[in-house]
């Protein structure tokens, strides 16, 4: 199917990790819990500040140079609480269905294992290759991980060196600690 045209919606919001912000396709119709929508709601992006916000802006924008881009700001309540519930605590999901706009097929692979890591779990960068079928790609799968658009919902926090340190974290390490003792 050819795509034309995109519409999407994005907004921000603070939070006790920082100033999150998310973009959400509009075909998708906003949060109506009353009528059970919201196992239909998608997302694209969940990031950390504004300048993680920019740099997925202009990497969809490249990517999807074919089609006509546009994008508006309007608020979604579902999203928000879904990450609130998440962040203190009240929930263990995040119950919001992922809608990659970019990533290679070994990126989106590697994004899809780690969503697997159950809550309260971590596994290794290698763990995480082994799982992709790539076992000496650890590096590349770190890396992988490093452009991980949607923060929270796909774990990468979960995923530690096998050494048992932290490791990296695209929105810093204070944040996947917070992340990792709120899950421990």
């Amino acid at each position: 199917m050819d795509i034309e045209k995109i519409n999407l919606n994005f907004f921000s919001f603070k939070t006790k990790i920082g100033e999150i912000y998310y973009i959400w396709p509009s075909f998708v119709p906003d949060n109506d819990i009353q009528n059970n929508k919201e196992e239909i709601i998608l997302i694209n992006f969940i990031g950390l500040g504004e300048i993680a916000f920019n740099n997925y802006m202009d990497k969809i924008a490249k990517n999807l140079y074919k089609e006509e881009l546009v994008i508006g700001e309007s608020q979604n309540k579902y999203i928000e609480s879904e990450i609130c519930n998440y962040l203190e605590g009240k929930s263990k999901k995040i119950n919001i269905n992922p809608h990659f706009l970019t990533g290679s097929y070994f990126e989106k692979s590697v994004w899809e294992k780690m969503m697997e890591v159950p809550y309260g779990e971590t596994r290794s960068y290698r763990e995480i290759a082994c799982l992709v079928g790539k076992p000496k790609a650890y590096r590349a799968t770190g890396t992988a991980i490093g452009k991980n658009p949607l923060l929270l919902l796909v774990p990468c926090h979960r995923v530690i060196k096998s050494s048992g340190e932290v490791g990296n974290f695209s929105s810093g390490i204070e944040v996947k600690k917070f992340l990792l003792d709120l899950e421990g």
